[in-house]
């Protein structure tokens, strides 16, 4: 078992982040449109993973559980968006001190990684991301910004979204 924790700061009150973890099977594609854990879907079908928002240091966390992750999913992804940022022309040049930080199961830090630069031309940051590596789970930091808004991240990782 592991915890995902996630903060930031912004620079404009108007950005309302949020963290989302996107399940993937080798293909980089979720195994269905509930295999997308964030704010509105708290918990991924086989409850291996579990989004909470937090009040401490850190703003949003995601337990993963291994022993109950479905053997197709070999990779989690983890992104922060800025809700409405197309709408609002808000991006993450408005943000700060963003960070992800990986717990085990004493609530040990074990790795941490904070974005060092921000753009105004990313609404979207894919932050880390733990991936199976022959038999062991692995964290990679990414820190790799994107202009895509949430709807956008669910195409790109094969999540249908009605509306």
């Amino acid at each position: 078992m592991l915890k995902a924790c996630f903060g930031w700061n912004t620079v404009n009150a108007q950005c309302d982040a949020d963290v989302s973890a996107f399940l993937l099977c080798a293909d980089g594609k979720v195994p269905g449109d509930s295999w997308f854990v964030f704010y509105g879907q708290t918990e991924s079908p086989d409850k291996s993973c579990r989004f909470q928002n937090i009040s401490s240091a850190d703003r949003e966390s995601i337990t993963i559980d291994f022993g109950r992750l479905h053997p197709d999913v070999k990779k989690i992804v983890f992104v922060l968006t800025i809700h409405e940022a197309f709408e609002k022309r808000l991006h993450f040049g408005m943000m700060k001190d963003a960070y992800i930080r990986i717990l085990d199961q004493s609530n040990t830090e074990i790795v941490s990684f904070q974005i060092p630069e921000y753009y105004s031309n990313v609404i979207s940051m894919m932050i880390g991301e733990l991936y199976q590596y022959k038999d062991s789970w692995k964290f990679n930091a990414v820190g790799n910004g994107v202009s895509k808004d949430l709807a956008g991240l669910c195409a790109l990782y094969g999540v249908e979204v009605s509306g």
